[in-house]
């Protein structure tokens, strides 16, 4: 049974090379990884700019109910 040492190869042996395609498949993989979880992470200048966004709409949704009330009780509304 042999060890293996801190360098990742067996004890005494030698160190083989990974070939073109081993590499190919740890840096597809490790890509892959990578793309999944940026896919979890809620990045927090975006729940910022959601926020924003939420607040500009309530805002808005505020400002169009006192425009309609001044509309309908006969007020002249300026620009």
């Amino acid at each position: 049974m042999t060890t293996v040492s801190a360098a990742g190869s067996a004890a005494g042996g030698r160190y083989r090379r990974p070939t073109v395609l081993e590499s190919a498949a740890a840096g597809l993989g490790a890509a892959l990884v990578h793309w999944a979880e940026g896919r979890r992470v809620i990045h927090s200048d975006r729940a910022e700019r959601e926020r924003a966004a939420m607040l500009r709409r309530e805002q808005l949704g505020v400002l169009r109910g006192d425009l309609m009330g001044a509309a309908h009780s006969g007020l002249h509304v300026w620009r």
